[in-house]
Formats: structure tokens, sequence, C-alpha cells
């Protein structure tokens, strides 16, 4: 192949992207930007790391074009998951959000050696830390998510998906891009970014930048800060480098957050009885007599913080992907460092409220991963297409937690008003845990296709890790007043017996296949029917918040495990994609079954207990040995006249344990004396809402030279959209319990998030102004729910409010 032919396939997606991506297919909105003129095969994805059709990809994919984000103002991950079935983002703080995939995620919030199920990919680059997903994403291409594992391709190996995303490429074509937006509780978001030559035909830039700021919509009663607020900001920059036979991009940026977003609302007093009966001791008679003071509120909307803080963010980020001409084959090296790093500023009564000062448990963490992934992959639509590949990796965590004490920790500690409240006021207890992640993996997958109907794709990689990890507890900020054996003791009731150890360094080797059977049959050019058989396995997590175990007299006799087993997915995918009336009609659907072993996710032990013998919760790494995962998924979009689009998606979920036997208790059960472990087998699991469903349209009217009275001549068009999102109740775990041991059951009624806009563009897409709203109703539901003992309040935690607001977008060349 010639070199200009060459550097023009490379760079074709500059050309296709303001068309081909126009939308989304498996539940995502048409883009309304020339939807008239866009067909159903026009859409492509990439997540097989080359151009496809969407319909031709015998797998369940789902993707948002780039036009629809920008057009609608979706920005983070939790808001495409409402575009796209079985998908979700849990939001907490960087440290403890996430993507999940049919339910399943992985034990990312737990620890901060765990990866999760998930795999992240942005621009060809593997994520490791879920805290690299905490970011607004603007200037995408597209945005992809592919379900079931996908190790043998894409990146590290997941278990239950991927997600992958594409920026925009520099461009030849000078352009820059203004947009602000202006809204609700002081919602400022400003977006900007230029493109353009610095050698013609040889050297490009782009420089993207975004800030998002707004009040919170909570305020604490003490300070008045706003909780739950955006302040982030990023700035990107890019190089393109084209030659005869190859392409050089390298990326640099540079995200920023520092916000109150780490807030679990109160919402009630703790529960009153145990299952056997018994009474427990409920939060507000424990702050009666433990420190002779009335609750203040407990309002979820109007807490009493104390010390209160936000969370430093930050997320740097290199990387350089080559992309070289061999022969007829193509040689693609992604070479990347990343680092991520939070310190949180808790509030000493954050678990508590109401003025409190007992105590704030915070994990300073940074990550810092270097990557490499060498791809060489014959051409296009040759009768075997095939892509062989190496991958390494390297990261190191440090999580830093730190229990700080304040003046009311002594008392309530001791469950006695008398003790001094100086024994525990600015005493710390310290655990600095650490995980490295050594990992190297060789992979290939091909396509053989047979004749013009039957094809069969086929692929391999194994993996060879190296995981170390470590835990080490001290104690500092010792009151000269009192000995040091003093404290100790103090601390030990804080934390049921822990005080100052060291698990010493761990290290564990392993390796591990991932495998993909996936044969297809087209029918006629309306439908492709296909199976799948995959195997995924993730590696086994570091558990670097891993805890001295006690017996009942309080006698060490071991540690929680400090790196646990890996985790292994068995998926079997049936599924159809069709087409009809000339593409304006498209109707996909797959059944899955999803068998997971030794799924890793956050256990509880309740081997220690307070001074009144009550266990206390300390949350830990484990292994459940089989969950099941198993549904139906379905999309589709039908345009019944020109230029509007109607969309449809869902998905029925069932998520059960079929092996676990030794279940930490619910909190209803943690009471003096009582089990020390329960049978979950059988039972579902929380926080999977069983069904789940997404219907949409979008609306786009030329108006010609409707404005030209007004002294403006370009042609305009008028557009609009809407999309709802309803979700079914959502059962939600008190502790580790689930099902019918459960004696206080919480759950999210079924909810529904409608968006709505509205907007005028040219039509050369130079200007364009639209007023959009994000939960019209303003729906209050939540992501968690939980209960608890005396030992805190019962809280919950809140989804997005509605938002809304006016953009205006101007374009320049």
């Amino acid at each position: 192949m010639a070199g200009g032919k060459y550097r023009n396939r490379l760079l074709c997606s500059v050309r296709i992207a303001p068309y081909a991506l126009l939308g989304g297919v498996v539940g995502a909105l048409w883009s309304p930007a020339r939807a008239e003129d866009a067909k159903v095969d026009d859409v492509t994805v990439t997540a097989r790391h080359r151009e496809e059709k969407a319909q031709d990809v015998p797998q369940p994919i789902a993707v948002v074009g780039g036009k629809t984000a920008d057009q609608q103002q979706i920005l983070r991950l939790q808001e495409f998951a409402q575009k796209v079935p079985n998908f979700g983002f849990f939001v907490g703080n960087p440290r403890g959000s996430g993507a999940n995939i049919r339910g399943t995620s992985g034990a990312f919030t737990s620890a901060d050696g765990a990866e999760s199920a998930v795999g992240f990919i942005v621009d060809n680059v593997f994520y490791t830390h879920t805290g690299f997903q905490w970011a607004d994403y603007v200037d995408l291409q597209s945005l992809e998510v592919a379900r079931g594992p996908q190790g043998t391709l894409l990146g590290k190996n997941t278990t239950a998906g991927a997600v992958v995303i594409h920026t925009q490429l520099p461009s030849f074509a000078r352009s820059a891009t203004l947009e602000t937006s202006y809204g609700n509780r002081g919602r400022i978001i400003e977006k900007l970014n230029v493109t353009g030559p610095i050698i013609d035909d040889t050297l490009a830039y782009r420089v993207t930048f975004f800030l998002d700021k707004s009040g919170g919509f909570i305020h604490d009663q003490v300070t008045g800060a706003g909780l739950l607020n955006n302040n982030r900001w990023g700035v990107r920059a890019q190089f393109l480098y084209t030659g005869d036979n190859f392409t050089d991009r390298l990326i640099f940026e540079r995200l920023r957050s520092d916000e109150y977003n780490n807030y679990s609302a109160i919402w009630g007093d703790s529960i009153p009885f145990f299952v056997n009966g018994a009474s427990a001791r409920q939060f507000t008679q424990n702050v009666a007599s433990r420190l002779g003071k009335q609750i203040l509120s407990l309002d979820p909307y109007h807490p009493y913080l104390t010390r209160l803080g936000d969370l430093d963010q930050r997320t740097h980020g290199l990387s350089n992907e080559i992309n070289y001409q061999f022969g007829e084959n193509t040689l693609t090296s992604v070479s990347a460092w990343r680092e991520f790093i939070l310190h949180p500023r808790n509030s000493l009564g954050s678990a508590y409220g109401n003025e409190l000062e007992i105590m704030s448990t915070a994990f300073d963490t940074q990550v810092e991963q270097y990557s490499e992934e060498l791809r060489l992959a014959s051409p296009k639509e040759q009768e075997l297409e095939w892509q062989v590949g190496f991958y390494g990796l390297r990261e190191s965590i440090w999580s830093y937690r730190h229990d700080d004490y304040g003046v009311d920790s002594a008392q309530w500690f001791s469950n006695n008003i008398a003790t001094d409240p100086a024994l525990l006021n600015g005493v710390v207890g310290h655990q600095d845990g650490k995980a490295t992640t050594t990992s190297f993996a060789a992979f290939g997958q091909g396509t053989w296709h047979i004749d013009e109907q039957w094809a069969l794709t086929a692929g391999l990689r194994n993996t060879y890790e190296i995981k170390n990890g470590s835990d080490f507890g001290w104690i500092s900020g010792f009151n000269p007043a009192f000995s040091v054996q003093q404290v100790l003791n103090a601390v030990a009731k804080a934390k049921g017996g822990v005080t100052q150890f060291d698990t010493g360094g761990q290290r564990k080797f392993n390796n591990s296949l991932a495998g993909l059977l996936n044969p297809s049959y087209r029918f006629n050019e309306n439908i492709l029917t296909y199976a799948s058989l995959s195997r995924g396995e993730k590696s086994g997590a570091v558990n670097t918040n891993a805890l001295p175990i006690l017996d009942s007299a309080q006698n060490f006799v071991g540690f929680q495990p400090v790196i646990i087993k890996p985790e292994v997915t068995w998926d079997y995918e049936l599924g159809a994609k069709t087409n009809w009336l000339d593409g304006k009609l498209i109707v996909n659907a797959n059944l899955y079954w999803q068998d997971t072993y030794n799924f890793q996710t956050t256990l509880v032990n309740t081997s220690l207990v307070d001074s009144t013998g009550v266990p206390i919760n300390n949350t830990y790494l484990g292994n459940i040995g089989h969950v099941r995962f198993r549904g139906v998924e379905f999309d589709g979009r039908w345009s019944p006249f020109e230029r509007f689009w109607l969309t449809f998606s869902g998905a029925l979920t069932e998520a059960r344990y079929i092996n676990y036997k030794n279940g930490s208790p619910p909190v209803e059960w943690r009471f003096a004396g009582g089990p020390a472990s329960l049978d979950f087998s059988g039972t579902k699991m929380a926080g999977v809402a069983p069904l789940s469903f997404n219907v949409g349209f979008n609306y786009d009217h030329p108006l010609g030279s409707a404005l030209s009275g007004a002294g403006f001549d370009q042609p305009v068009t008028a557009y609009t959209y809407a999309n709802a999102a309803w979700k079914d109740t959502t059962p939600f775990a008190n502790g580790a319990g689930t099902g019918d041991w459960l004696l206080y059951k919480v759950s999210q009624r079924p909810y529904t998030l409608v968006n709505f806009g509205v907007g005028l563009r040219t039509d050369d897409d130079r200007y364009n102004v639209f007023f959009w709203v994000k939960n019209l109703f303003d729906e209050r539901y939540f992501t968690n729910v939980a209960v608890s003992t005396g030992g805190a309040p019962n809280t919950l935690t809140y989804g997005d409010p509605r938002w809304f607001g006016g953009t205006v977008r101007v374009r320049l060349e």
C-alpha cells in the first residue's frame, strides 16, 4: 500500500467521526445532526481494535457517539449509563466509584488493591484503578460498552466487560470551539478545544479544556458548605504526526477536583431490635448515655458536620501510540503512564453528624501505572483476519488509611461518659497498605470468514502476574498526660483489640487463561445471529486494608487475607442483530448466562467486638464461591418518518449467589454471641435492579432562512430530544446480608429519570444554542441505603438531583 493511502486509512476516523459516529446503537440516541441522511450501517465500533459496522459485530456492544454526548450535555459515566442497557456507574468518591455491567463491578470500593470486573480503556490505554474513571468526558468521538469477558483483545483481563472511550483526534483543518453553559445551583460549564496544523499534512495539535463548577444541593448546618457539589477541571493536549508509513499520537492530560463528594446522608436512627428479639441500643440512646448530648438532626438534608473538608483529587496521564505499516499488516505500540492522587479531608463526624467528633476514616491514595501494548494486525476484509500481541503492566499502589479520633472518641468507644475526653483526642490510628502488580500477557484473536454467511472468531490470552501486598499499622498522637499503654488500650476498644501490627510482605504468582469462541451466521442482509463462549480471569486482589483476626479472648489467630484468590468467569451468549425498512428499524437482542467462581467482593469480619460485646464491622476483601448472572438484553430504534428517531432498550437481570456458605451476618444478626456466618446460597444479590428500560426520541426540523429577517442569513435547524430511563425496585443489603435473612429490608422503589432538551443550530454547526434539563421531575433516588446498629445512624447515598441550564456553542474555522 502506498504511504499516502496508508496514512489516509489510519486517519479515516477524523473524517468519518462527524457522520459515522453520530449516535448510538444498543440503546444510544441517534444524534439529531443529519439523522435523516444516516443509515444504521454507518455506525461503527472499534471494540475489536478495528473499525467495524456495529451491526456486523457478533457481540453485544453499545455505543454512544460524540455528537450525542455534546448535544445532550452528557459528561459523566453515570449519565452515559442511562442510555445503555445493563450498564451502571456507582458514584461515591474518587476512590470508591466505578462502573458495573450486568450487576457486577468487583470489589473496587473496599480496597485500593482490587481491580474492577469492568475494564476501562481510553484511547487504547487500559486504566487499572477505579480512581482513573473520575472525570468529565468531553471532546468525545465515541463511548462503547462491550458486555462479557473481553480479555483476548482489550488490555488487561476483565470478567464482566469493558468500557472503551475514544476522544477526538487532532485535525489538519484549523478550528476552535467554545462552549459556555449556565444552570441552576450556580452550575457553570466551560469547554474549549482548539485544533489545527503545525506542519501541513504532517503534524497537528489539539488542546481541550473543561471547567465544571456548581453549588451542592445539601448544605452543612455548621459551615454552610454545599455538599455533593461540582468543582473540577481538566486539560488535555495532543499531537499527531503522520508519515508515509506510520502515525504517532502523543497525549498529555491533567484532571483535578476539589469537591465535597464523600457525603452519605443520615436518614434515621439505628435498628431497635436484633433478630433474637433482644433490644439494640440505638444511636440516639448511645449519644445520650455515652456523651450526654442530644441529637440535633436525623434529617438527610440538614447535617451538622465537624472539621468538614473537601477531597483533593489529581490525575496525570501521558501516552503515545504509534501505528506502523509492516508489509500489509499494521504494527501498533501503545506506551502509557498514569498517576492518581487522592487526599480526602473527611469530617470528624462524617458517619455521625450532629456536631459529634468521634472518628474520621480516610484513605490517602497514590497509584502509578506503566503499560506497554504491542499489536500486529492483518488487513480487514480478508478470509482470515487476525491480531496478535503482547501486554505488559507495572502498577504500584499506596493506600494510607488514617483513623482520626476526636474529643468525643474516648467516651464513645469506652461506653463510659466518665472517661477523660483527652485520652483519644488527637490520636491517629495509621495503616500503610501497599500493593504492586507486575503483569505480562500474550494474546491472539482471529476471525475466519468461512463463507458469505458463516464466520468464526476465536481468541486466547495467557497472563502471568506477580502480586505483592502488605499492611502495617501503628498509632501516633499520644497525649503525654496518659501512659502509652492507656492510649493503646483505648484504641483497642475502638478497633476491637487492633492497635499496632504488621502483616509482612506477601507475594503470589498466578498464570491465567482467557478465551473466546464466537461463531456467527448471517441469514441475509437483515439478520445476523451469533453465539459465544468466553472465559475471563481477574487476578487476585490485594487487601491493602488487611487487619489482624482475634478470637473471643482477644488472642491473635492470624490476618485477614492479604492477597485473595483470582476470580474466574464463564460466559455464554446467544443473540441476533436485525435491521429492516432500509435501516429505518433495527432490533437487537441477546441472552446471557454468566457463572463467576471465587467472586471478589467486600466481606465483613465480625470477630472483633466493642466494649459491650457487639461485633465491630470491619470490611475486607474476600471471595464468594459461586455467583450466577443471567438475563435478556435488547435494544432498537425506529424512524417512522423523516428526521425522527425513536430509541428503546432494556434488560431483565438476575444475579444470585449459588455458593455463599460463610456469608457475613447482616447487622441485625450481629448481637453478642450471634453466629459468625450465615449461608446465603440461593439468595439474590443486593444492588441489582431486576428490570430496567430506556426509551427516547429525537427530532430535528429545518427552518431554512427563517432568521434572515433578523439579519442572520445562515440556514438554521430546530431540534429536540427526550430520554426516559426506568429502573425497577433495587434491594440493598444490611452490611453483607441479603434475602430472607434480613429483618430490616431496605430498597430503592422504582423510579424514572427523564432528560429533555431543545435547541437551534446553524446547518454548518458553527452556532448552536440549546436548553437542557436532566432528571426533569427531580426524582430523589438513592444508589445505596443502609441500616446500622447503635454505633452509627442509618445512611443513604443520593443520586443526581435535577439539573437544568442553557448552552451556547460557537465554532470558528
